[in-house]
C-alpha cells in the first residue's frame, strides 16, 4: 500500500478523485434534498458549485504551503503534538462516520427496492470486502478505480432524456420566486452532496503536478456539477413540487420513465451500477482514515485499514437507536464535513502567525 515513489497521482487521477469522492449515494436523493426551493432547484445547484469553488481555494492554498504533508501532519506542525493528535482523532472519527453513512444509505436503498424483508448484513459485508480490496492498492489504485467507476455509470445519463421529453418545460418559470430562508434551507440539506473535495487535504502530497492541482480539482468539481445540474433540471421538468418534496429517491423514478422493449425495470440496473460510485467515494474516505490511524501509531500497517473497516462496519450493524444513527451519520457527519471544508482558513491564519521555518511560500 502506497510504497515506492511518493508522488504518483497524475492530473487525470486528481480530476477523477475529486469527481468521484463527491458522487456517493446521496446524489440519488439530491432533488428531494433541494425541494424547499421547489422548481428553482436547478439554479440552486449552480450556486452550490460556486460555493464549493470558493471554499476550494483555501484548501489549495494550505496544501501548496505544505506540499509534503497531509492534514494530519499539518495539525501536528501548526498546533503541536498533543492538540494536533487530538484533532486528528476527531478527524478520523469524521472520516469513518462518513464511510458508514454512505454505505448505510446505499444498503438501505438496496433493501427497500430490491431486497425487501431481507437482512442487510450480507450485502454490506460484501461491499466492505470490495472496499478493502480497492484501498489495499493505495491511493493510485483508488484513483484508477474512480476512473473505471465513472465510465461504468456516466452513460446512464443518456436515460435522462425520457424524463425531459415527458415533462413540462413551464415548470422552469417563473424563476427566482423563492425566499432567502428556503434557499438557505435547501443549501443546508443539499450541500452534503458536495462533501468530498475536502479530501484533497489528504492526498495532495501524492500529486505529481501540485501547482496545477487547483485547475484539475476545478475540472473535477464542475464536471460533477454538470451532472448534478442535469439531474436537477430534468427532475424539475418531470416532477411536480409535491413529488419533489415527498419522493425520497427521485432518480429511481426518473429511471422508471424509460421505455425500452427489452428491459422492464431499468432502475434495478441503475442501483447495481451505482455501487461503483459508492465504493469509489468511500474508498477515498477509508484510505484517508487509514492514513490518520497510521499517523497516530507512527507506522504504515495493513491492520490499520482492517481496524477502520471493522469500526465502520460495526457502526452500521450495531443495534443502536435509529434516531441516534441518523443524528450521527446525517447531522453530525454533515456538520463535521462543513467544518473540515472551512478549517483550512483557520489553519492559514495560524500558519501566517507562526510562520514555520523552512517554508518559502
Amino acid at each position: 500500500m502506497d510504497k515506492g515513489r511518493f508522488r504518483k497521482l497524475n492530473r487525470y487521477h486528481v480530476i477523477f478523485l475529486v469527481h468521484q469522492s463527491m458522487a456517493g449515494a446521496a446524489v440519488l436523493s439530491l432533488p428531494h434534498a433541494l425541494s424547499p426551493v421547489g422548481y428553482n432547484q436547478w439554479w440552486v445547484v449552480l450556486l452550490m458549485g460556486v460555493i464549493a469553488q470558493v471554499t476550494l481555494l483555501p484548501i489549495y492554498w494550505l496544501c501548496i504551503r505544505y506540499p509534503d504533508d497531509d492534514l494530519f501532519a499539518i495539525h501536528r506542525k501548526l498546533l503541536g503534538t498533543w492538540l494536533g493528535q487530538l484533532l486528528n482523532i476527531v478527524l478520523i472519527s469524521y472520516l469513518i462516520v462518513s464511510v458508514s453513512a454512505v454505505l448505510m444509505s446505499y444498503v438501505r436503498l438496496v433493501q427497500s427496492v430490491t431486497l425487501p424483508n431481507r437482512s442487510i448484513e450480507l450485502p454490506l459485508f460484501a461491499l466492505y470486502i470490495v472496499l478493502i480490496y480497492v484501498v489495499l492498492g493505495g491511493i493510485k489504485s483508488i484513483a484508477r478505480f474512480s476512473i473505471l467507476a465513472f465510465f461504468f455509470v456516466a452513460w446512464t445519463a443518456y436515460y435522462l432524456q425520457w424524463g425531459f421529453f415527458k415533462g413540462t418545460l413551464s415548470h422552469l418559470f417563473p424563476m427566482f420566486g423563492v425566499s432567502y430562508k428556503n434557499i438557505l434551507l435547501a443549501l443546508d440539506n443539499g450541500y452534503v452532496n458536495m462533501l468530498g473535495y475536502e479530501l484533497l487535504l489528504f492526498y495532495f502530497p501524492y500529486i505529481v503536478h501540485q501547482r496545477k492541482t487547483l485547475t484539475d480539482a476545478t475540472i473535477g468539481l464542475w464536471s460533477l456539477m454538470l451532472f448534478y445540474w442535469a439531474i436537477s433540471f430534468v427532475s424539475v421538468v418531470y416532477f411536480s413540487e409535491w413529488q419533489l418534496e415527498h419522493l425520497t429517491y427521485p432518480i429511481l423514478n426518473l429511471f422508471k420513465a424509460v421505455e425500452l422493449t427489452f428491459i422492464e425495470r431499468i432502475e434495478n440496473i441503475g442501483i447495481a451500477l451505482w455501487s461503483f460510485l459508492v465504493i469509489a467515494t468511500v474508498a477515498v474516505y477509508t484510505w484517508a482514515a487509514k492514513k490518520g490511524v497510521d499517523s497516530l501509531f507512527l507506522g504504515n500497517r495493513t491492520w490499520h485499514l482492517y481496524l477502520v473497516a471493522i469500526v465502520s462496519y460495526a457502526l452500521v450493524i450495531l443495534p443502536l437507536p435509529t434516531q441516534f444513527k441518523d443524528s450521527l451519520f446525517y447531522e453530525w457527519g454533515a456538520d463535521a464535513g462543513y467544518l473540515v471544508i472551512l478549517w483550512p482558513i483557520i489553519l492559514l491564519v495560524i500558519h501566517y502567525i507562526r510562520k514555520p521555518k523552512g517554508r518559502s511560500i
